[in-house]
């Protein structure tokens, strides 16, 4: 064979191979993208965890170390979180056998149309929850689309609703606790002054109360704050914060805060609103401890 007989590459076939490598990596962008997404809206919003705190004062009565109280908040019903993710949340709590129970606002999402049916599924399944001392609720922004709808079935479930008012708790002693509750901020009703209002002086207060940046009104007029509203902003960035930020969150979006001498707990609650996405944000029932010693 002549040197001019050779097979020569076929440069057309060579640039089409190079060609076809962009494709490929834009396929698996693509796919990351998909799967990403698909995890944000299927699978994380379906877990569910437990965030556990010790809570340390020297105003704790003695009969109340080792008390628990578990927080669980923002259903958000009708969006990410259904009948199976509530039933699943009403199990995790009776398993903590809380001493009270709090539900720190928005049981329903903004956007459900609420039956009739719904009515008496969540009744009946917050009829469920066990608390050995009580259950309490608190009025969230979004609750105001259905105020009566949120009253009957707390109520009948045997909650009772704390709307700027307070309540003494005893446990093995004679030295309460006072839990206090204010409604959402959304709607400007809420009465500290009302709230926090107790018969007895240095006595260890909690408050309950919707969203975190009222926490800079009630610093050092209660030891511990229980809040809500904020979904952990769904998906935090870190330094950064959560992408989705909502009204009247402040600089509170998840986690433990201290001002002067009262500490405040965010929960990141249980579902989504406005998007249904989560990521590095599980949501969570929060248990706490309460101890007069360290």
């Amino acid at each position: 064979m002549s040197k001019e007989q050779e097979v020569t590459p076929n440069t057309e076939v060579v640039q089409k191979k190079k060609l076809g490598l962009l494709p490929k990596i834009l396929i698996f962008f693509l796919l990351i993208v998909f799967l990403c997404f698909g995890y944000m809206h299927f699978i994380e919003p379906k877990l569910l965890v437990v965030h556990e705190y010790p809570v340390i004062n020297e105003k704790i009565p003695d009969s109340f170390n080792g008390f628990k109280i578990v927080q669980f908040s923002d259903i958000h019903f009708g969006r990410t979180t259904n009948e199976q993710e509530v039933e699943r949340v009403v199990n995790k709590i009776n398993e903590l056998k809380p001493d009270i129970l709090v539900f720190t606002g928005d049981l329903f999402d903004p956007y459900i149309t609420l039956s009739e049916n719904h009515i008496k599924f969540l009744t009946e399944v917050f009829s469920k929850t066990t608390a050995k001392l009580g259950k309490y609720a608190i009025y969230g922004d979004n609750d105001y689309l259905n105020k009566e709808a949120f009253s009957n079935i707390f109520t009948t479930a045997g909650f009772t609703i704390l709307d700027n008012s307070t309540i003494p708790i005893y446990y093995e002693g004679t030295t309460p606790i006072y839990l206090s509750g204010i409604p959402s901020a959304s709607k400007g009703e809420q009465d500290l002054t009302k709230a926090l209002a107790k018969d007895e002086q240095n006595v260890y207060q909690i408050l309950l109360m919707h969203e975190p940046v009222l926490f800079d009104d009630v610093k050092n007029e209660t030891d511990l704050v229980l809040a809500g509203h904020t979904l952990g902003g769904l998906v935090p960035i870190p330094f950064v914060g959560g992408i989705f930020t909502l009204d009247n969150t402040g600089e509170y979006e998840d986690g433990i805060y201290q001002k002067g001498s009262s500490v405040m707990y965010v929960s990141n609650g249980i579902g989504t609103q406005d998007v249904s996405l989560r990521l590095g944000n599980v949501p969570s029932v929060s248990l706490y401890r309460l101890y007069n010693y360290e």
